[in-house]
């Protein structure tokens, strides 16, 4: 019984440290999505603003 309650737990942790890394990692890819879109956006006014004055 013990040894099954100690699997129990240590599939709990392995879980809850898979979700977190998920968690990071979604967080990285919304942060670096953002800042690209934004870098993106600030090209085309700089491009807009060369073209039309």
């Amino acid at each position: 019984m013990a040894d099954e309650s100690k699997s129990k737990n240590r599939g709990a942790l392995k879980r809850k440290d898979d979700q977190t890394a998920a968690l990071i990692v979604a967080q990285a890819f919304i942060v670096f999505s953002a800042i690209y879109w934004f870098m993106q956006i600030e090209s085309v006014r700089e491009l807009l603003q060369l073209a039309y004055g």
